[in-house]
């Protein structure tokens, strides 16, 4: 029985591999190593309930919160102070409005977003890939979220890499364009490591899984991108605007504001007139808008097969 590593979603060779490794001829490293043979159906599961599944892990938001955060955008904020400026002068009427006119803004885009996640996400389940293993001394088609380390693939030509996988013999041709933007197959010998997210165009190979979702190249690099917050090229154009707008909104409406005071207007009147001014030269729903536009694109993508995982992008 073969020797796993204690880390997670590595497959470690009974035999110690040496340090560094012998490049071939197109610079590829091989390395030596003990193929794997094939697991059985309880070594499987011990090593998946070890590893976990082979798959990425994705953050995900919770509807409350996707729902708040429609409520804290710089539009948003403006009507939170307009209504709260309202409130403060005792006029409810108009209050009432501006928290409708927030909470409806708020329902719509909230509404098409989740839309967009559920589509989505519906493609995702439906695009699972599958994985040619070698369970129990025969070669079966299964779920390759079931992959572990140390498992016996097929890698033939026109499937994906189900995993970050090596060679055991022979060599086969990989597209790799997705991981490194290399235009042109690269040819994998003995001992080369395939990795997760590429795809077999030429030959067929057993490999030996080596290592599994989120520790895989693949999944590193995921991870590192999910992580990042940065606000999108569009988000940095509408904030530029919503900034304008509010500058000039605020500097004529307290042109106005004086105007008034000093025609003898009732204060509390020109304050009321002087928010409602703000309200109107300002376009609050531009960010909902546009959240809601792209939501429709996201979803009419997914129709397509085209997968958008965040709507900034």
């Amino acid at each position: 029985m073969q020797k796993m590593q204690a880390s997670k979603g590595k497959y470690a060779p009974p035999a110690a591999q040496e340090e560094g490794g012998i490049p071939d001829e197109e610079g590829i490293e091989q390395r030596d190593f003990t193929p794997a043979t094939g697991l059985s159906t309880s070594q499987a599961e011990q090593l998946l309930a070890q590893h976990g599944r082979n798959e990425l892990e994705e953050k995900s938001k919770p509807n409350w919160l996707i729902f708040l955060e429609q409520l804290k955008e710089p539009m948003p904020i403006m009507i939170w102070l307009a209504a709260f400026t309202e409130a403060a002068i005792s006029n409810w009427p108009d209050m009432a409005i501006l928290l409708a006119i927030q909470f409806i803004n708020a329902s719509i885009s909230f509404y098409e977003i989740t839309k967009a996640g559920d589509a989505v996400a519906a493609l995702k389940a439906s695009l699972k890939p599958l994985a040619t293993v070698k369970r129990d001394g025969a070669w079966t088609n299964v779920d390759a979220g079931i992959v572990v380390p140390g498992d016996l693939v097929l890698l033939a030509s026109g499937s994906a890499i189900p995993a970050d996988c090596i060679v055991n013999e022979g060599t086969i041709e990989v597209d790799q364009s997705a991981l490194t933007g290399e235009s042109l197959p690269v040819t994998m010998y003995k001992g080369s490591s395939c990795k997760m997210g590429s795809n077999v165009v030429r030959g067929e190979v057993e490999g030996t899984v080596e290592y599994t979702g989120g520790n895989t190249f693949f999944g590193k690099t995921a991870s590192l991108l999910q992580g990042d917050d940065e606000l999108g090229n569009l988000q940095k154009v509408l904030l530029r605007i919503v900034i304008v707008l509010v500058i000039l909104s605020l500097t004529f409406s307290g042109i106005v504001f004086g105007y008034l005071l000093g025609s003898g207007e009732n204060l509390t009147e020109t304050i009321s007139f002087t928010v409602v001014l703000i309200v109107a030269s300002i376009p609050v729903a531009i960010e909902i808008v546009c959240t809601t536009t792209l939501a429709l694109g996201s979803k009419e993508l997914s129709k397509h097969g085209a997968i958008v995982p965040r709507l900034a992008a």
